[in-house]
């Protein structure tokens, strides 16, 4: 699955309530608005995609980062690479995530806190 095709199915599973509710919890405007079971759906699908985990980081849309968490390989990343990741969060509910699912495997977690 491409970036453009990723994207596209995100946006299509975004809804206004669920924008509303994440804007309301301090997330930007650069999402879709997709429910977090929805895009553990999608994740189910794509399966492990660090290529594309990346890319899809990149964008910096809200739904994209946290469908990105889901299909990272956290022991590909470079401690350099985590700490970006980490640095580049702007929204608690991507840093609550990243940090159970990606932080926590990452073989220089301690060196990282």
């Amino acid at each position: 699955m491409t970036l453009e095709e990723t994207l596209s199915e995100l946006e299509a599973l975004g809804s206004e309530e669920m924008r509303r509710q994440s804007t309301k919890h301090g997330a930007s405007e650069n999402q879709f608005g997709v429910r977090r079971g929805d895009v553990r759906k999608l994740a189910k699908k794509i399966k492990t995609n660090h290529e594309l985990a990346l890319a899809l980081w990149e964008t910096g849309n809200i739904d994209a980062r946290f469908l990105a968490i889901l299909l990272i390989k956290p022991k590909a990343l470079s401690s350099d690479e985590m700490d970006g990741l980490v640095r580049s969060l702007t929204f608690v509910e991507v840093a609550d995530w990243l940090t159970s699912h990606v932080l926590k495997q990452h073989p220089d977690k301690e060196t990282l806190r």
